[in-house]
């Protein structure tokens, strides 16, 4: 306060040196009084007697005197104006500065919207309509300077009026659309940009990913640009333009390098509608023949014109009606009527009356540029700037390209600065544009007319979640929608209806399934994951808790060392039976095809499993079916133990009525079936055990763990087939035998199958229309929906069978896809519609999803959701801990193996086995069999089959069988136990043996593992 009396007394001062002498210039106090009175607080009040009842105060002023008063006032006036703006203009310009840390980035990107169905919604009125939905978008931003009484009256004074940067930004060959608001408005221009642009899609670019215009070893140049006319005239807009002018902006960037960046950025803050008055009177004036003047200086302006408004009226007759309007027609009189003028000038003048009535935005607009060769970064500007050319019309407005001062050293930090902050009119001129102006420089794209390549376009239609989305259940993946990050849950009730994944290599299926299985084992549930690769099963195993090592069995064909055994033939009951034989008979038209595993060949082979299996004491695999047919002994035994009339029908009647040479071409073509299983030694050790090395039941009831590495690259394609057919068939089994457990003792049982069209049978077909209410659960996945019909089994070649995939689509509950081709899409349209187009779908990211989620047994709307990668929680050390354990417990040594199934085969010596028996006398006839050997048996006696044919034991012949029995007795006994590291102190797990010998040759126990 003090500050301004000084103010006061030295203009006082600077009378008294124009020679009038302060203390004669009573009126001036007169005038000064309310500033005394303002500030009387600072005295007492004697002082201020003595002040105002001076002799200086009672004198009065000549006319001479009262005029340089009045220039004194206007001095007086200029400097408090002019501080109270440059006290303004700092003080927002730091607060700016420290916002600027409050600014967020937000890149907006729409789909594309470019397939057949689109372009046949659209008309011609889209190109207008399209651009049209921008000029809405700004009338709805304008309002954001009157949402609270804080924002009009606060922040009009002290900060400002909040603005927003739409900037235009060009990198590494991709133009993308930015906008940069303060985080206080984000949400606000969030939703006004998505009630607009429903398909838009907003993400926030993180501070390090930003676009920076001046790097190192870059150089920069810019200007800024402004209107060249009086506010009042507007530019060309959409609606007079043909074509969008986005085109001639991104024309701009469409031929610059990979190392040249270029931006066009428009800060806007809304104002009042105070302008709008004066744009009227333009415009009436233009249709009275008028031209509207200039505008005045603020706050000086009306102070000289009122001191130049008698020497106007003297001199010049000036007319107060007519006041700053001058005629430009001939001969007009300068009254109110309107007058004629052109087509073209009507045209304008109707153009500031449509400007006059729109909401207001003053604009501050940079182009910049950067490149690392200084020639190119002018060329470059210069391409911006003549694509604002499209923006002017005859006797409209324009755009000037400016610079800040004419010396590029300053100029180019201070643009730098402004753009890099989002600095409003900061030593650069403003231009006032109106929302179709905005609208028609800056919008968000169009595929069908804006074709330009380098744009960056959404790469899929975002969806949003359903509303009724579950909270509670496995995670299957995120919902990201306008910003709103949502886990997307699955109920456990919910996945009793299966779930079907489609997506090409790559795309995220086995990222999805391991984040699934992760959950599952971590939950304590029972789970079984068949991979044809291995790396899927490494990964569930790295995720499981050390609290699960003892429920986790891991199948690994490829660890040859302790084969585990996997038998399909190994039943009870006589329906197990039927349903064993049907699905191995299913197995082998699936891996040979209907024409090759012929009807003949499959009654062949189907007699032959019933025949095996009714042996309840000795067992049967699948090695043992080529050898009934060949190995007449070993056919009669086993006929000999048939209780099924039909099947031994077969035998006595069929069979043994079938001519020599059909048995010459039918048997070794039936048996070479069976040859690439029964040579590998790996196969062979696997299917050849007659006991499985788990029970799949028992796993299911107790919710174990199964991991089932079928790594082709390990065994081999058709034989991981195999085994994978092995093994669904076994589970269906399991499944169907929960039949005589009351529904609420069944645990869910969840089965993952990656690559799952390999394994594709009418076995599949049952599980996922039966195996619901017996709890088993199936989540496939594989590439292409065409896998299901091209490996069906029983097709002939060059024929497709819909039957899997009918029953895919007729009972999957939850249907997901990743990244598909253009026949997948075309089906999943249909899925979809009418939501989204087939474009939509081939559209899609990878690790991204559209997803037709179950929710409380009734199908959603499709939804977007992204895959969750989540590298923590592995620890491969406890993964390799429990291989170790499960191949102890489960696995055999491979010799022990080996010389079961050789003696099963038939493969040792008869002669070798009678001289052994005959040198050892503790051993028993019995194991020859009930006939000793040469004799004649019975046809039709069981007694009447060589010991060879009966499974005889393997038996080195230079030793006795005792001493044979006690070696591998020894052997077992030897066997190391498994070390536990110091990772995993609980549970800790070591392995013990336990020797059976069920035959005269010692074949390897199981172990006992003990924890």
């Amino acid at each position: 306060m003090g500050t301004l009396i000084r103010l006061v007394l030295g203009h006082l001062s600077w009378l008294r040196w124009l020679g009038f002498g302060a203390y004669r210039l009573r009126s001036a106090f007169v005038l000064y009084r309310a500033f005394f009175l303002m500030f009387a607080a600072l005295f007492t009040e004697a002082e201020v007697g003595q002040i105002w009842n001076s002799e200086i105060a009672t004198r009065s002023l000549s006319f001479g005197e009262w005029w340089i008063v009045l220039v004194n006032l206007v001095f007086f006036a200029l400097d408090v104006y002019t501080v109270f703006v440059l006290a303004r203009f700092t003080i927002r310009y730091l607060h700016r500065r420290k916002q600027a840390k409050n600014l967020v980035h937000l890149r907006v990107l729409l789909p594309r919207n470019d397939s057949k169905l689109d372009n046949e919604k659209r008309n011609e009125k889209d190109f207008h309509e399209a651009i049209g939905r921008g000029e809405q978008l700004y009338r709805a931003l304008h309002e954001t300077r009157d949402l609270n009484l804080y924002n009009v009256w606060v922040n009009r004074i002290f900060w400002g009026q909040p603005h927003i940067s739409f900037e235009l930004q060009y990198d590494k060959q991709e133009m993308s659309f930015v906008i940069v608001v303060d985080k206080y408005y984000q949400a606000i221009v969030e939703k006004q940009i998505t009630s607009f642009y429903e398909s838009a899609e907003i993400e926030p670019i993180k501070e390090e990913k930003r676009f920076k215009i001046k790097e190192p070893g870059y150089f920069a140049n810019g200007y800024y640009m402004h209107t060249g006319e009086d506010f009042w005239y507007p530019i060309e807009t959409y609606k007079q333009i043909e074509e969008d002018p986005l085109n001639n902006m991104a024309n701009s960037f469409a031929k610059l390098d990979k190392e040249d960046k270029g931006v066009i950025q428009l800060v806007i803050k809304p104002i009042s509608n105070s302008w709008r008055k004066e744009a009227a009177e333009a415009g009436t004036a233009l249709f009275k023949g008028k031209k509207k003047g200039k505008g005045r200086i603020p706050i000086i302006g009306p102070i000289l014109g009122a001191i130049w408004w008698p020497f106007k009226v003297m001199l010049t007759g000036y007319d107060p009606e007519t006041d700053g309007l001058g005629s430009n027609a001939p001969g007009a009189s300068g009254g109110d009527s309107y007058v004629r003028m052109l087509a073209s000038e009507e045209e304008i003048a109707k153009a500031i009356g449509e400007k006059a009535i729109q909401s207001g935005f003053d604009c501050s607009i940079r182009v910049l540029a950067a490149s690392k060769n200084e020639v190119r970064v002018q060329e470059i500007l210069n391409g911006m700037f003549t694509s604002f050319n499209v923006f002017k019309g005859d006797g409209k407005n324009y755009f000037e390209n400016r610079r800040i001062v004419p010396f590029n050293r300053i100029n180019i930090p201070i643009l730098i600065h402004n753009f890099h902050y989002r600095l409003w009119n900061v030593l650069e001129h403003k231009s006032l544009l109106s929302c179709d102006e905005l609208a028609t420089i800056f919008h968000f794209p169009d595929a069908k007319y804006n074709k330009i390549p380098t744009i960056k376009w959404l790469d899929y239609k975002v969806l949003p979640p359903p509303i009724d989305l579950p909270k509670e259940g496995i995670i299957l993946g995120n919902s990201v929608y306008r910003g709103e990050t949502k886990p997307v849950h699955m109920l456990d009730n919910d996945r009793t209806r299966h779930t079907y994944i489609v997506g090409k290599s790559g795309s995220g299926k086995s990222v999805l399934l391991e984040y699934m299985a992760g959950q599952d084992v971590v939950r304590g549930a029972g789970v079984c994951v068949i991979d044809p690769h291995g790396d899927l099963v490494e990964d569930v195993l790295s995720r499981t808790p050390k609290e699960r090592a003892k429920d986790v069995m891991v199948f690994d064909p490829g660890d040859r060392e302790r084969p585990m055994g996997l038998n399909i033939l190994e039943c009870k009951t006589e329906e197990e039976q039927d349903r064993a034989s049907l699905d191995a008979m299913e197995i082998f038209i699936k891996l040979f095809g209907n024409e090759i595993f012929g009807p003949r060949i499959q009654h062949y082979f189907r007699n032959g499993c019933l025949t095996l299996m009714a042996d309840e004491e000795e067992g049967a695999t699948l090695l043992d079916v080529p050898r009934l047919f060949i190995d007449d002994d070993f056919q009669r035994y086993k006929v000999s133990k048939l209780k099924n009339p039909m099947v031994r029908a077969f035998w006595e009647n069929e069979m043994a009525n079938t001519g020599d040479r059909e048995k010459q071409e039918m048997i070794p073509y039936f048996t070479s079936k069976f040859g690439p299983f029964v040579t590998n030694t790996t196969m062979r050790n696997i299917i050849g055990q007659t006991k499985s090395a788990f029970n799949v039941r028992q796993c299911m009831d107790t919710e174990k763990v199964l991991l089932i590495n079928l790594s082709k690259g390990k065994i081999g394609d058709i034989n991981a087939q195999l085994l994978g057919l092995i093994m669904v068939s076994k589970i269906n089994q399991a499944a169907m035998a929960r039949a005589d457990m009351p529904k609420e003792d069944r645990k869910d049982f969840y089965l993952y199958v990656d690559e799952f069209q390999n394994f594709a049978t009418d076995t599949f077909a049952s599980i996922l229309s039966e195996a619901r209410k017996y709890r088993l659960n199936l989540i496939m996945a594989h590439q292409y929906i065409a896998q299901l019909s091209e490996s069906a089994g029983g097709v002939a070649v060059g024929q497709k069978d819909s039957k899997i995939r009918d029953a895919v689509f007729g009972n999957v509950g939850t249907m997901m896809n990743f990244k598909v081709g253009a026949e997948d899409a075309e089906y999943f349209e249909k899925e979809y519609a009418p939501i989204l187009s087939a474009q939509d779908i081939l559209s899609i990211a990878n690790y991204k999803a559209y997803i037709k989620l179950n929710i409380n047994n009734s199908t959603s709307r499709p939804f977007s959701m992204e895959s969750i990668w989540d590298p923590d929680g592995r620890n491969y050390k406890i993964a390799e801990i429990i291989k170790k354990y499960s191949r102890m417990k489960y696995g055999r040594k491979k010799e022990f193996v080996d010389a079961e199934i050789e003696a099963r085969m038939g493969i040792n010596n008869i002669n070798a086995i009678t001289a052994t028996a005959k040198a050892d006398p503790t051993v028993s006839d019995s194991l020859l069999g009930d006939n000793p050997i040469g004799t004649t048996p019975s046809p039709t006696s069981a007694a009447a089959i060589p010991a060879s044919a009966r499974m005889a034991p393997p038996v080195d012949p230079t030793k006795p069988l005792t001493a044979k029995v006690a070696e591998e007795k020894a052997a077992i006994a030897a066997l190391p136990k498994m070390p536990v590291p110091a990772e995993m102190a609980e549970p800790t797990i070591s392995v013990s043996v336990k020797p059976e010998v069920t035959t005269a040759a010692a074949v390897e126990p199981k172990p006992e593992a003990k924890v």
